[in-house]
């Protein structure tokens, strides 16, 4: 892979010195959001351009610094709660410690293995690892774009992007302090210093914080707490204008995780509710509510949690070439982490039972990705328009698995790579003084192995070509109409044990044409804001998870699903009556249904054999069952009300924040699911115009357990083998492990206050 690196360096250098340009999404202060009279109009970048977000002929939601404080959001988890057709997939607890556990779902469009459908970019670089920890005091804005966005992002944004923008240097001065102290053990601490060092010139940016959390839940078989976190980062940024024409970004930053074991659970066989005549029955309805977890950590020892290190380091630049107009720019970044990860992988404490030495394992990540772009953007005042630019990715990723307390490994993963490039292109042109049309399209190559000190084993290259046409009519000044037509696609995976049988080591790549109309309106001079969406998805061979015994031991395998459909509509709506008072409501309805999946447990389990897949095996036919980890439906609302005391030196605020999230099964077969959750947030306190700010909340006020997502799993201790009692074999001669289904617990009403003051 050295020749591998060695391009990328020589694309880094060459875009990066040798050209001085910059991504105009991120280059400079016009990022920077302007003020209505009403309230602030936040300007996104979904289309590596600056557009309002009333502007923009996109479903994008977006939450600048300011409300993400306003609401207490730390992660993008917590941010997915209030954005409706968005969901974050986790396990492990608060954020996710087994880190590619955790995943965005836009639109319904979920899976559980494989790449996710849809990717997270930190300053416009492709950020593939868990983003659970990284510090939301140093982000400006969140934008989650909803739809396919392959054509100008890539790889890895099959049904949306999100795009996180960190913190920059301005003219002026500007230092914060800002602590949390909260229940269950949990401090936040969080300092940021930003200004200019050269008047109009050089800016800097510098952000620390320490975290720790105690954990809430217990360990049943020790008593130690479970899910305990801790974090230590630094963030950065230089901002260099040489000239009027030139600006230059260096970015980077550096995460230190120190996790406990997660509070997870395995609901054992002895929960299960339907299909008991079948060997490894089932259970049918919502997973059940526990208070603790069963974990074997003694054999885990001084290696049971998370460790990891993150390092973040990018940089970006931009010319307007002459003053032309005519704009050169690029955008580069580099990705280092490292990770150890002891579990025990039963969840029901091995009891020295036969899986005492095979799930009680230690893993171990190391993955650098690098990327690059080169763009050109022609002036953006004339009638036709166009974008035409480059782009290459490289991930490495090296994995192993070892015995807790031993250097003894137990398997090598090898190395896993992934290259991909591309080239892309736009043209915009208006028809009328009302009327714009865009096409875009981008052509890629993702090149996708596993190679060990031999040399590789296991190799594939995909093409694709991904076209986006948008047409956007101004029908008047506060009305927006538009519709887009766009194609996801989505690389295809390698199942890279060696002991899989050949034809369930390659996945097919997925491809999903996206349908969309939607309205964007403001009335009552901007006091009220009404946006709609509706769309249609067809989806070719999606990719989800599949259990297959490896070795005697269950292990779980991507496949393609077959075809799905998703039909849904979304409503985000903003109602400001006084300068005191406002409102946000919104809802997605996202139906994603199956229209053809032969699933061989369906068929050999079940209902019994009425189809065969496209692998030539005897199944059962699902269609018409709605998708894993895709909610039907979201509904959030949340109020905010600002009084004014003392002659105006101070503000009281009350702030209200709820969200509805409908059950998400656990397979195709819409038997177990999570229960539907209900979140209420509730927040008071008193500020001091912008000098000082105090906060008391209390978060999830309803105390819902309902679990983020849940996975069906195996009963790893006690199957039908001795020595269990001969009663539980309910099936003599067959397999010994029944279904368990996995889930992470979810933190209780807590309670806490923040203190903030800039200086």
């Amino acid at each position: 892979m050295d020749m591998k690196r060695t391009r990328f360096l020589a694309l880094l250098a060459t875009s990066q010195i040798a050209l001085c340009v910059a991504l105009p999404a991120s280059a400079s202060a016009q990022e920077e959001e302007a003020s209505a009279p009403t309230g602030d109009v936040i300007v996104v970048t979904a289309r590596k351009k600056e557009e309002t977000l009333q502007d923009v002929p996109l479903s994008v939601d977006a939450f600048d610094s300011e409300g993400l404080k306003e609401r207490g959001l730390k992660d993008i988890s917590e941010v997915s709660n209030f954005t409706p057709g968005f969901t974050m997939e986790k396990f492990g607890g608060r954020r996710g410690a087994e880190g590619d556990t955790s995943r965005p779902v836009i639109r319904g469009q979920s899976n559980i293995l494989g790449e996710t459908n849809a990717a997270v970019f930190v300053d416009g670089i492709l950020y593939s690892g868990s983003f659970l920890s990284f510090p939301f005091a140093a982000v400006e804005r969140v934008e989650v774009v909803k739809g396919p966005q392959a054509a100008l992002f890539g790889r890895a944004t099959f049904a949306g992007a999100v795009n996180v923008i960190t913190k920059k240097g301005t003219n002026e001065f500007e230092n914060n302090v800002t602590a949390t102290v909260a229940d269950f053990g949990e401090y936040d601490i969080n300092v940021s210093s930003s200004g200019p060092l050269i008047e109009d010139k050089l800016f800097y940016f510098v952000h620390g914080r320490y975290y720790d959390y105690g954990g809430e839940y217990k360990n049943s078989l020790d008593g130690q707490k479970v899910g305990e976190e801790q974090t230590i980062g630094f963030n950065g940024s230089l901002e260099f204008h040489p000239s009027e024409t030139v600006s230059m970004t260096l970015r980077a930053g550096y995460n230190e995780d120190d996790d406990g074991p997660a509070a997870q659970v395995v609901q054992s066989r002895f929960f299960n509710n339907c299909f008991l005549d079948q060997a490894r029955q089932f259970y049918c309805g919502e997973v059940q509510e526990f208070d603790e977890t069963t974990l074997d950590l003694a054999r885990l020892g001084d290696d049971a949690g998370l460790t990891r290190e993150v390092l973040r380091i990018s940089g970006s630049m931009e010319w307007d070439i002459g003053g032309s107009g005519y704009i050169l720019s690029s955008n580069a970044g580099y990705t280092d982490s490292s990770s150890v990860y002891g579990q025990d992988n039963t969840f029901l404490g091995n009891l020295n039972n036969f899986a005492g030495n095979t799930l009680v394992r230690v893993e171990h990540i190391d993955q650098d990705e690098w990327s690059a772009e080169l763009r050109l953007d022609t002036p953006a005042s004339e009638s036709i328009r166009g974008t035409i630019g480059t782009f290459y990715y490289e991930r490495e990723k090296e994995s192993f698995r070892r015995f807790p307390m031993s250097t003894a490994v137990i398997a090598d993963f090898g190395t896993q790579y992934t290259d991909n490039w591309a080239i892309f292109g736009a043209v915009e042109a208006d028809l009328s003084p009302a009327l714009t049309a865009r096409a875009e399209i981008r052509y890629s190559e993702d090149t996708i192995g596993v190679e060990t000190a031999a040399g590789p084993i296991l190799e594939e290259t995909f093409s694709s070509v991904t076209p986006r046409f948008t047409i956007d009519y101004q029908a008047t000044d506060d009305m927006l109409l538009y519709g887009v037509i766009a194609l996801g696609n989505k690389p295809g995976y390698i199942n890279e044990d060696p002991a899989l049988p050949a034809d369930l080591i390659y996945v097919d790549e997925e491809e999903a044409w996206n349908y969309e109309i939607g309205a964007k309106t403001s009335w009552a001079d901007n006091t009220f804001f009404l946006n709609v969406a509706a769309y249609f998805i067809d989806w070719d061979k999606q990719q989800l998870s599949n259990s297959v015994f490896v070795g005697g031991v269950p292990t779980s395998i991507v496949t393609n699903a077959g075809k799905t459909e998703v039909k849904g509509f979304e409503i985000d709506s903003q109602w400001i009556p006084t300068d005191e008072l406002k409102f946000d409501v919104g809802y997605a309805y996202s139906d994603a249904e199956l229209t053809d999946f032969c699933d061989p447990v369906q068929g050999g389990e079940l209902t019994g054999f009425d189809c065969v897949n496209d692998d030539g095996v005897q199944g059962g036919q699902t269609a018409g069952n709605q998708i894993p980890n895709s909610p039907k439906h979201h509904f959030t609302a949340s109020s905010q009300y600002t009084k004014p005391i003392m002659d105006g030196q101070y503000d009281w605020f009350l702030r209200g924040d709820y969200a509805y999230i409908s059950k998400k099964y656990a397979q195709v077969h819409n038997f177990a699911h999570t229960g539907d959750r209900s979140l209420l947030n509730l927040r008071t306190g008193f500020a001091k115009g912008d000098a000082w700010k105090l906060t008391f909340f209390v978060d999830n006020v309803l105390d819902d357990k309902t679990p983020s997502t849940v996975v069906r799993y195996a009963d790893l201790v006690n199957g039908n083998f001795a020595p269990q009692p001969p009663e539980q074999n309910n099936v003599p001669g067959t397999t010994p492990y029944e279904r368990g289904f996995l889930f992470p617990l979810v933190e209780s009403r807590q309670f806490g206050a923040t203190f903030s003051i800039n200086f």
